[in-house]
């Protein structure tokens, strides 16, 4: 099961094992959420995995976090190499794994991987970078997830086809990408989500990070309305899973 909570927060349950991705339920400093959450945060309990793509603070939101550490304290959080110095305001004394890209977690009895992103980090005014970014893998016994953090396009994708096997479901960003000479250095568009798609190998398509807040110049509807039209001319358009904030895709 995958249901999308708004940007690039997802519930997932895989071999009754339950994931969280990115959890951001709230405003952001000077970004108000477009969307409401589907359920109390406090009602997300019981999660075995937290996996957090880098720090930037629409997917890693302090109140938020606070909320999932509170109610599912035995819950173990996995991220990119010096996430846990982003930790320091949280009274959580669980399990913070960190990985460099091509490594794999600690996760039986799923396989969790963390992979490249074409991205960067900053929260503050020295921190420039200093936390990794990146995007994971997800495989159970018998269905297989990516989930992409936040990403432009580059050459990673194809490096990570052929680590590899064919991708079921692929969590794709494709909001937040103009005006495009700066945008396309950090986020990919529709355009290039749907290429890394099809170079990654993937069944299915579910697109994320659009919707939620007004993070760029391009039209709040855009990104769907144009991930729908490349769908559709390739003539695939029951491989594009998008379905409303809450509501289940069982896989």
């Amino acid at each position: 099961m995958i249901v999308w909570l708004g940007h690039s927060t997802f519930y997932i349950q895989i071999d009754n094992i339950k994931i969280l991705t990115d959890p951001v339920f709230f405003d952001l400093p000077f970004l108000k959420r477009k969307t409401e959450l589907p359920l109390a945060p406090e009602d997300l309990t019981h999660i075995d995995y937290l996996l957090l793509s880098h720090g930037h603070r629409d997917h890693f939101d302090v109140p938020s976090l606070k909320i999932i550490l509170d109610n599912n304290p035995s819950v173990k959080v996995l991220g990119p190499l010096n996430i846990s110095t982003l930790f320091n305001e949280f009274d959580f004394k669980g399990e913070i794994q960190e990985a460099g890209w091509y490594q794999q977690f600690k996760s039986a009895p799923i396989n969790i991987i963390f992979f490249p992103a074409k991205h960067w980090h900053r929260r503050g005014l020295n921190d420039f970078n200093k936390v990794l970014w990146g995007s994971f893998y997800i495989k159970g016994k018998n269905k297989s997830l990516y989930f992409a953090g936040d990403t432009a396009y580059e050459a990673h994708f194809k490096e990570i086809q052929k680590s590899v096997p064919p991708i079921d479901y692929c969590l794709m960003p494709i909001g937040a990408y103009k005006p495009s000479y700066l945008m396309n250095l950090f986020h990919v568009n529709p355009e290039e989500a749907f290429k890394a798609y099809q170079e990654l190998q993937a069944q299915y398509f579910i697109p994320m990070h659009y919707g939620t807040f007004d993070l760029s110049d391009e039209p709040m509807g855009e990104p769907e309305r144009e991930i729908r039209k490349l769908f559709k001319k390739q003539g695939n358009s029951e491989h594009l899973l998008i379905e409303a904030i809450g509501k289940e895709i069982l896989i």
